[in-house]
């Protein structure tokens, strides 16, 4: 068996026009669509590149190779065919290594002078941005010319996920006129075919949001995506979180016509989190949270207090009294440096634990109590160890199974 994706159609309709493509042999939705505003339709590229990329984990964690119709530039069809998926599976081992193919291949196109990034008013988002708007001394050629909001998967699910995206966009628009920098908001299906092979987010946040950006290639040339993590911590490793191989990865989802490159991973979270003090843009408009309902920030959430504790020890959380409040615990502090100490957080956690022991000196019983949280940790992943080595024992030899798809994949 095996995916066919058919030639690209753009429609317009209700003030949007529509990139759709019907999809056959995926267990899932019958067609994938991609929508921005219609004042933006000639962003959009008619060639099948956006669908290639958007469906190649979808089809890789399906087990089910993948074939387009429509013309796909021959660059991307080839890193799409092996590379790509290298990096992907080392990454995502459970998921299989597919022959991804473009039936109609063509020459890259020149490159389109536009150059975007995505915005949603993180420190990562504004990192990019004081790096590529606001510094003076960034070349007219790396200048950002327009700012993109997505939704494909960050928001949710469905109908809740829809209407929490509209809710950050109209959010979003009167920050990036202030800028003076278009924001384009562009609406998709594209999470249903990963709910459908229970591929989450986090898995499969690149793709996601690469396959927007050859949507847009008709007018943009250059896609900056947003780092999450520094150079030294770059690894194709299996992981959980495909943000560790953006580095790698972009460059081969990339072509001629369409660079996507990492932007701010020659720093760590907190020397990000310092650079954006300095930007007034910020002071009312950072967001940050992952668990608001209504796109502002609820302070207690593990970012919200991840960024207001950097905050705090750099001598500026003042600065965003508009966005942050004091969270309700009295104890968040002490609470986030044993998340941070233990490992159970981040390495941006951990790196605001090792700036607090510089500026502030870690107490002994915040120590002591990480201390027996990791103590505690070990004892319970040893018990589900031995519960699942006894399982295994009492169900007898296991089936062959493809070295490919060695587990399920989880959302």
């Amino acid at each position: 068996m095996s995916i066919t994706l058919g030639v690209p159609v753009l429609e317009p309709g209700d003030g949007r026009i529509t990139y759709r493509v019907d999809v056959d042999g995926f267990p899932g939705p019958p067609s994938l669509w991609f929508s921005i505003p219609m004042e933006w339709s000639s962003l959009a590229s008619s060639r099948a590149d956006a669908a290639l990329v958007a469906l190649l984990m979808p089809a890789m964690a399906a087990g089910l190779d993948l074939a387009a119709e429509g013309p796909v530039t021959d660059e991307l069809a080839w890193h799409l065919g092996a590379e790509a998926q290298e990096v992907l599976h080392d990454v995502r081992p459970e998921i299989a290594r597919v022959a991804a193919e473009a039936r109609h291949p063509m020459p890259s196109p020149d490159p389109a002078p536009g150059v975007a990034t995505g915005y949603s008013a993180g420190v990562d988002s504004y990192t990019t941005l004081a790096l590529h708007h606001f510094a003076a001394d960034v070349p007219e050629s790396l200048r950002l010319t327009h700012l993109i909001h997505n939704n494909v998967g960050s928001h949710g699910h469905g109908a809740e996920g829809r209407a929490l995206f509209r809710k950050r966009v109209e959010l979003l628009h009167p920050h990036a006129r202030s800028m003076g920098l278009p924001l384009i908001d562009v609406d998709s299906n594209l999470d249903e075919f990963y709910l459908a092979v229970r591929l989450g987010f986090a898995q499969s946040h690149t793709i996601r949001n690469a396959a927007v950006a050859h949507l847009l290639s008709a007018g943009i040339g250059q896609y900056l995506y947003a780092a999450s993590v520094p150079y030294d911590r770059v690894t194709a490793r299996a992981n959980t979180d495909l943000c560790f191989a953006d580095p790698l990865l972009l460059p081969l989802l990339s072509t001629r016509s369409m660079t996507l490159r990492s932007s701010g991973s020659n720093l760590d979270r907190v020397a990000k989190t310092a650079l954006i003090a300095e930007i007034p843009d910020t002071y009312e408009r950072l967001n940050v949270c992952v668990a608001s309902s209504d796109g502002t920030n609820c302070s207690d959430c593990s970012k919200c207090r991840r960024t207001m504790l950097t905050f705090e020890l750099l001598g500026v959380l003042d600065r965003y009294r508009a966005v942050f409040r004091m969270p309700r615990n009295p104890n968040w502090r002490e609470d986030f440096l044993v998340e941070g100490l233990t490992g159970y957080e981040s390495s941006a956690a951990r790196a605001v634990a090792v700036l607090y022991d510089e500026r502030v000196g870690i107490p002994l019983r915040v120590r002591l109590r990480a201390r027996a949280r990791r103590l505690g940790g070990g004892v319970g992943r040893l018990a589900r160890r031995t519960v699942r080595y006894a399982g295994r024992r009492l169900a007898g030899p296991r089936a062959p199974c493809s070295p490919d798809r060695t587990r399920e994949p989880r959302g």
